[in-house]
């Protein structure tokens, strides 16, 4: 498909998505349609490893179509279609002439695959942990799908909204995964003080990287679409916030069990020395973990990264881009909340260990 046909699909494309412009197009119909391909006529590589597909394809209601993927919104297809597949289709019909586009394609059923599979081997490594964390995991949903989600979308501040989601999301999931004890406790403790930093740092760097939160496709719809939510930039905020949530409680367990082996080691320490013991292995895993953040962050935004490494002529220009700034912003703000959630956690696990053991020597 040449540069020429690909523009005026997706300007067609950007058409209907404006209902002003779509009411004033009387004659002009969308529907999107459930079809499965019962037949594949043409089947063919094009550059770039996608495949163009001619087939038809049958509705629940008896209709059929026939439907070539190189008129649709993308050159081709990156996946191979195959007789059976169930296919959602938008048929456009304007001055009574019919255009059918391939829309997407049903993937149910590969994703429940996928779950089952994800399911057996978290039980058959964790056990009764694994058990437990999948609760959790089935907690976090609910959490985000039901609670944080409509509440945005219904005009909730999304920082309060995501803090507060996170706090019960890692309350339930920190106490089910690690245990309702002490040192559970006390992590727990430790990430909600590592969340506040989250806070803290992700504000100040969208201050300073001057953000909008309108610079993906995605929140620039939202924003125009949804004209009752808070400034985009909260929504930046919110997702940045989320996304340091689950690294936080690792760090802040990893902390509290090594304060705890320490001791039960060496008991004849005392708190500084037990803080400096347990704060060189924070360092060791400070350093993997703010590697890994980055290529985490890194492979997320890679199509983006290439995108505009591609257009730009200059690093000092790619990065002043305010796509690649807020993935920037994302990763450095989790990633010194980090850093500093480690002498926390540290140091809120030696306190109530010493404060029992003076309790004791007076008894």
């Amino acid at each position: 498909m040449n540069a020429k046909k690909i523009l005026s699909l997706l300007g067609l494309f950007c058409v209907l998505s404006l209902p002003g412009v779509a009411q004033a197009q009387e004659s002009m119909v969308a529907q999107q349609v459930t079809a499965t391909i019962t037949s594949i006529s043409v089947s063919e590589g094009l550059e770039g490893g996608v495949h163009r597909f001619v087939f038809e394809a049958q509705a629940e209601s008896g209709e059929t179509f026939t439907v070539d993927t190189a008129d649709s919104y993308v050159a081709g297809v990156g996946y191979q279609l195959k007789a059976g597949d169930k296919m959602l289709l938008r048929l456009i019909e304007q001055n009574g002439v019919r255009n059918i586009y391939i829309e997407d394609v049903h993937r149910e059923s590969g994703l429940w695959l996928i779950t089952l599979l994800f399911v057996l081997v978290t039980l058959a490594v964790g056990l009764v942990r694994g058990f437990l964390s999948l609760i959790g995991l089935g907690v976090t949903m609910v959490v985000l799908v039901v609670g944080l989600l409509p509440a945005i979308l219904h005009g909730a501040d999304p920082v309060t909204a995501t803090v507060l989601a996170s706090i019960v999301i890692l309350g339930v999931n920190m106490h089910l995964s690690h245990g309702f004890k002490r040192q559970t406790f006390l992590a727990f403790l430790s990430t909600v003080a590592g969340l506040s930093l989250v806070i803290v740092f992700t504000n100040i760097f969208i201050s300073l990287a001057r953000l909008s939160g309108l610079a993906s496709e995605e929140g620039a719809l939202l924003f125009s679409e949804l004209n009752h939510l808070h400034l985009p930039a909260g929504i930046l905020a919110a997702g940045i916030i989320l996304g340091a949530a689950g690294v936080l409680d690792d760090i802040a367990i990893t902390q509290t069990e090594v304060v705890e082996e320490l001791y039960e080691t060496h008991p004849e320490l005392n708190r500084k020395q037990l803080f400096a013991k347990a704060m060189r292995v924070g360092r060791h895993h400070i350093a993997s973990t703010v590697n890994t953040l980055i290529l985490v962050y890194a492979g997320a935004a890679l199509p983006a990264f290439l995108l505009y490494m591609n257009q730009f002529s200059g690093y000092q220009a790619f990065f002043n881009n305010e796509q690649i700034a807020e993935e920037l912003v994302r990763t450095l703000a989790g990633t010194c909340a980090l850093v500093l959630t480690v002498p926390i956690s540290t140091w809120f696990a030696t306190i109530p260990r010493f404060s029992i053991d003076k309790k004791t020597k007076k008894s």
